[in-house]
């Protein structure tokens, strides 16, 4: 990472808290160095294994279809990229002397016509890390428009499972080709794709989802490939547990990618006193996550609607994966309900038209990917979550969309089935909540904006859901959603994942968008696009010329919960709420009636600056204020 970048966000911090921080980061480059001179001439790779990785799928029904070619010509399309084709010539001198042997050995199993991949490229920019360095040697964000999130993605390797799903025996040809020639490229330590555990478990996770998937349809494997499958997944599990993602204050996606790749590792490999080790303090820290990372009402801490669509999916898995090997004591009573929970969750936020509500940020990550699904369709993970539970209403929102799914996570499971928390309470926990509280009345109107509805059939069906823990409160109907966002920045306080966007709402009637979210175009290869779609300009939030509520230069994963959001009212026919971001209480008031949606924001006094709902409907107000070209933007404005 940028050096200016990282001490401009450790000097953010109390000076105490900053030393710290620069010890401990201090220590681990240095220590990375060290490793690098030191272990030029080691083998870090693991021996290969005798026992083959165990089946759990053995039964599941795979619906046949003609796997992408794309595939099998490696052309990737990731964050944005265009189809483009991933490959490169081998250099075996780009491997330390130590792994070049073993390397140069595996690539020697690959078949003569297989085209490898460059792991190593940002294929974006054209920009190429090393393979023979220490990957905690490395460094990104310094230099301009070079994402290293890029080769991030292409090696999380979810595109394997989807190879199950084609001809066969080309699909396990490519899986056997693609996974040797990972290994013979990335040895275990070095290169980019060892830098982040939270990657090499999700991939781990897809490498053995998509062997056993392969199984299932009746692929064989020879000897070698499955000792050198075995000796990868050890290295995973390896890496993983001596490098967790684990923080005092908070541990968030990272940390919970890691427990659930370390999972699947314990229970794929043949049974070890290491993997039990790994197995028994990966569940207890499953179940500890989930309790800190998803409130009470399932919602998840990081406020943002699609890291909670990857959470979600970290744990709906990994639990499946944990009661097929017969563990369901492991887990409390209350797990179940929060899982349950997790899915309400998603079909609240989601709009008439099967998208959901965006708030905060979205890298387009998931778990697995076994379809083409939208990004903003959650309705497969609704899917997986059902399998466990007998209602009809979560299978009915997933509808076709993710019957496999359901079916894999039932396969995993064995089968296993819990009793609904809705058949002891019998009302949804987030519906109808209200917040009870006094309307300012003595605050003065800045702005307001009056929505005449022709069609007052949306309001029909309407019903409310409040998420407290989470900031958003919803109204939705058939053909109506309306959300705000009021509350907390997330992450026990860090707001890494969080947007400006306090009392910002998003509006859909009849079908179509009125007013959206333009989402997260870049994280780390431009901090000033970041820090664009970060903006309150970005969101159609209360607004003080340009000014911004909480200060966007404390780093890219950094938001001070300036704002201290509260609800003051929520019910079927009005919401007010406040935050303090711009020094004062400035309030957001939302009015129901018969025809039409009242919006009004309000200061404490007429000397305030004027505030104003701004919504973006082009980038021309975002170019000119962050003077960059922003490439896309919300193409929704109000209409009357």
């Amino acid at each position: 990472m940028d050096v200016k970048y990282i001490l401009h966000r450790v000097f953010s911090h109390p000076l105490g808290t900053a030393l710290a921080i620069v010890t401990i980061h201090s220590k681990r480059i240095l220590k990375a160095y060290y490793f690098q001179l030191l272990d030029r001439h080691r083998l870090s790779y693991e021996p290969r294994r005798f026992e083959k990785c165990k089946n759990y799928l053995d039964g599941l029904k795979i619906k046949k279809n003609v796997t992408d070619a794309k595939i099998f010509d490696h052309k990737f399309n990731l964050l944005g990229s265009g189809w483009t084709q991933v490959s490169c010539l081998p250099d075996i001198s780009n491997i330390t002397p130590g792994n070049r042997y073993r390397a140069q050995e595996i690539r020697s199993r690959i078949d003569a016509s297989y085209l490898p991949i460059d792991w190593q490229l940002d294929f974006k920019s054209g920009f190429r890390w090393r393979e023979k360095s220490q990957s905690k040697t490395l460094r990104y964000g310094h230099k301009p428009g070079v994402d290293i999130k890029v080769p991030w993605e292409l090696a999380r390797m979810q595109h394997l499972p989807r190879l199950a799903f084609g001809d066969l025996p080309r699909g396990s040809r490519e899986f056997q080709n693609q996974v040797l020639d990972f290994s013979a490229a990335n040895p275990p330590g070095y290169g980019v794709n060892w830098f982040s555990s939270m990657d090499v478990a999700i991939r781990v996770a897809n490498i053995l989802i998509a062997y056993d998937l392969l199984v299932s349809r009746g692929c064989k494997f020879d000897g070698y490939f499955l000792g050198e499958l075995g000796a990868l997944v050890t290295a995973h599990g390896k890496h993983i547990m001596s490098n967790l993602d684990w923080r005092d204050d908070f541990r968030g996606n990272h940390y919970l990618a890691n427990i659930c790749g370390l999972l699947f590792v314990s229970i794929y490999l043949p049974t070890s006193e290491q993997t039990e080790e790994w197995f028994s303090f990966a569940i207890k820290e499953l179940v500890r996550e989930v309790n800190l990372q998803f409130s009470s009402d399932g919602a998840n801490f990081e406020a943002s609607t699609s890291y909670h669509r990857l959470s979600v999916e970290m744990v709906v898995y990994a639990t499946a994966l944990v009661l097929g090997r017969g563990e369901a004591r492991a887990f409390p009573t209350w797990y179940f309900e929060r899982l349950e929970l997790m899915a309400e969750f998603i079909m609240h936020i989601t709009k008439p038209n099967g998208c959901i509500v965006q708030i905060g940020d979205n890298d387009s990550g998931r778990f697995f990917k076994f379809n083409n699904s939208k990004d903003l369709d959650h309705r497969c993970t609704v899917a997986a979550i059902s399998s466990f539970f007998d209602r009809s209403d979560l299978s009915a929102f997933a509808g076709e969309a993710g019957v496999f799914e359901s079916r894999l996570v039932d396969s995993l499971a064995g089968g296993y089935k819990t009793t609904s928390y809705l058949s002891l309470r019998g009302v949804l926990q987030a519906e109808g909540k209200k917040v009870k509280g006094k309307i300012s009345e003595s605050l003065n109107v800045v702005s307001d904006i009056k929505i005449e509805l022709n069609d007052t059939s949306f309001f029909a069906d309407l019903k409310t859901y409040a998420y407290p823990d989470f900031g958003l409160y919803i109204w939705r109907s058939s053909g109506f959603f309306l959300s705000v966002r009021c509350g907390p920045v997330g992450q026990n306080g860090n707001g890494g994942h969080a947007h400006n966007d306090q009392l910002a709402i998003e509006l859909h009637i009849g079908g179509e968008d009125w007013i959206a979210d333009p989402g997260t175009y870049l994280y780390t290869s431009s901090p000033e696009e970041r820090n664009a779609y970060r903006s309150v300009h970005a969101h159609s939030a209360p607004k003080i010329g340009t000014e911004e509520p909480a200060r966007l230069d404390l780093g890219l994963f950094r938001l001070e919960d300036n704002c201290k959001a509260r609800c003051l009212v929520f019910n079927k026919a009005e919401f007010e709420g406040m935050h303090f971001g711009y020094g004062f209480a400035l309030h957001r008031n939302i009015k129901f009636d018969a025809t039409s949606i009242r919006i009004k924001d309000l200061v404490p006094s007429s000397d305030k600056p004027n505030a104003q709902l701004v919504v973006i409907n082009n980038a021309n107000a975002l170019r000119k204020l962050w003077k960059i070209n922003l490439p896309f933007s919300p193409s929704y404005g109000i209409r009357n």
